[in-house]
């Protein structure tokens, strides 16, 4: 149940984040938020984002933000 994945608010902002955290796999939600307010100007809670990031396989892991593939072959 629930709505359906990729239908948010944020669907439109998945490849910005995912550029983000290529560029920068220690960044913070509360700098993800900052940089899509700064960017699109477009306020979020930074568990939005959290929420987001989850949904599309990410997971943090020691402050990280890596897709669940990637901490399966560490």
């Amino acid at each position: 149940m629930g709505r359906p994945v990729g239908h948010g608010k944020l669907a439109p902002y998945v490849d910005f984040f995912e550029e983000l955290i290529a560029q920068d796999p220690d960044i913070t939600l509360f700098k993800l938020r900052d940089a899509l307010a700064d960017a699109h100007g477009e306020k979020v809670h930074h568990s939005s984002i959290a929420v987001m990031l989850k949904r599309l396989g990410y997971t943090p892991k020691k402050s990280r933000w890596l897709q669940a593939s990637a901490i399966e072959r560490a």
